[in-house]
C-alpha cells in the first residue's frame, strides 16, 4: 500500500487526502496550524460565470463546477455530515455603468450556458440596473465543507499530524524526504497544498491577497448576489458579506476601513441591510499568482498544487482528481496548462 503525504490542510489538501484515503492509500496529512487555512473563511461561491472567467481557467473551473454535486454527496456519505450546498444559480448584480457585464452574459448565453436576464427585486437599491441569473452556478457553506472533510479524515483513518515543515530534501526530480520542527517524514508520494504560504518551501510566484468578510444576522436573501462592490451569500444561520481585496502581505486582523467598505457595499445593494446585526468578522489570505491562474509543479514523486486565488473552494474536486490521476500515471492537459514553467 503506497503512502501519500499531504502537506497543507486547506480545502485542496484535504480533498486530495479524501480521494486517496477513500481508495485504500495510506495517507498522512501534515499541517502546522489546522485553523490557518483560508478555506475556513471563504465565501464558498462556485461562480466561474459571475467571475467572468475565460479560456483554460474557465474550462478548469466549469469542469469542477459540474462534478461538485457528486463531490458533496460523496463527502457527506464518507463523513456522515451534512454540508450546506445550494444549486440555485447566482445573481450577478449589474450596477450603473456596468453595462459591459450584459455583453459578457450574452457571450456565455450564445455558447449554450444557462443565463437569464431578470428585473431587479424591490429589496434592491436604485443603483442596481438588473440581475444576470447564471443558473448553473452554486454555493457551498465553506465552514461545513471543511468540518466534513475533517470528519472524513478521521473516519478514513488518515494520520493527521500538527507540525511545521521546514525543509524539503530533493535529489534531481524526486523528493527524498521532508523535515519538520518535530520530526522527519517519508512517503511514496508527496502533495503540497500550501496556499498563500507556498513560497516558504517552493520558489513559486504565489503571494497573499488579504480578504476581509463579515457575518450578519437578521438578513435574508434567496440567492447569492454577486457585485463588483460586495457579494452577499445566504447561509443557514446568517448572511456572509465579502470581501475586500488587499495587497498587504500577511497583515492580520480586521480593519475599520475594510469593514466600512464591506458595510457600504452591502447597503448599496440591499439598503435594508443597514438594520442587520453584526454577528462576526473574519479574514483570510487568497493565494494569488501573476496571471490569476493556478500553479502546478510536479516531479517523479511529488505534486505542488497552489495559486487557486479566488476559486480554491471551486477548484478542490478537479484538483484532487488531477493529482490522483498524476500519481496513477495519467496526465491531465491541465497539468501542463498550469505548469510553473510558464513563469520561467
Amino acid at each position: 500500500m503506497r503512502k501519500i503525504i499531504v502537506v497543507g490542510s486547506g480545502v485542496i489538501g484535504l480533498s486530495c487526502a479524501l480521494l486517496f484515503a477513500s481508495e485504500g492509500y495510506r495517507v498522512q496529512v501534515i499541517t502546522r496550524n489546522p485553523e490557518e487555512a483560508t478555506s475556513w473563511t471563504a465565501g464558498g461561491m462556485l461562480a466561474p460565470f459571475s467571475e467572468g472567467l475565460e479560456g483554460e481557467l474557465f474550462d478548469f473551473s466549469y469542469q469542477s463546477l459540474k462534478v461538485y454535486p457528486d463531490f458533496i454527496r460523496f463527502l457527506s456519505d464518507v463523513s456522515k455530515q451534512r454540508v450546506g450546498f445550494w444549486q440555485e444559480g447566482i445573481y450577478r448584480v449589474v450596477l450603473e455603468g456596468e453595462e459591459e457585464l450584459l455583453k459578457v452574459a450574452e457571450r456565455y448565453k450564445r455558447a449554450g450556458y444557462g443565463v437569464e436576464l431578470l428585473q431587479k427585486g424591490e429589496e434592491l437599491s436604485k443603483d442596481v440596473i438588473s440581475l444576470i441569473h447564471y443558473t448553473e452556478e452554486a454555493w457551498v457553506d465553506a465552514e461545513m465543507l471543511m468540518d466534513a472533510l475533517l470528519f472524513a479524515m478521521n473516519r478514513l483513518g488518515v494520520d493527521y499530524v500538527v507540525d511545521e515543515i521546514t525543509k524539503v530534501t530533493k535529489k534531481g526530480d524526486e523528493i527524498e524526504g521532508i523535515k519538520g520542527l518535530k520530526s522527519e517524514y517519508r512517503g511514496d508520494f508527496y502533495i503540497f497544498a500550501l496556499g498563500s504560504w507556498t513560497r516558504e518551501l517552493f520558489d513559486l510566484p504565489v503571494y497573499p491577497i488579504k480578504g476581509q468578510g463579515l457575518k450578519l444576522k437578521g438578513a435574508n436573501l434567496p440567492r447569492v448576489h454577486y457585485s463588483s462592490i460586495s457579494y452577499l451569500i445566504p447561509r443557514e444561520r446568517y448572511l456572509y458579506v465579502g470581501a475586500t481585496s488587499e495587497d498587504v502581505g500577511f497583515m492580520s486582523g480586521n480593519t475599520l476601513e475594510g469593514l466600512k467598505q464591506l458595510s457600504e457595499g452591502a447597503i448599496r445593494i440591499v439598503p435594508t441591510l443597514s438594520k442587520a446585526t453584526l454577528m462576526n468578522t473574519l479574514y483570510g489570505y487568497r493565494p494569488a499568482t501573476p496571471d490569476e491562474k493556478p500553479i502546478f509543479q510536479f516531479g517523479e514523486n511529488y505534486f505542488v498544487a497552489t495559486g487557486h486565488y479566488r476559486n480554491g473552494i471551486l477548484h478542490a474536486p478537479i484538483t484532487a482528481r488531477i493529482v490522483k490521476e498524476y500519481v496513477e500515471g495519467q496526465r491531465s492537459p491541465f497539468v501542463d496548462l498550469f505548469s510553473h514553467k510558464r513563469f520561467s
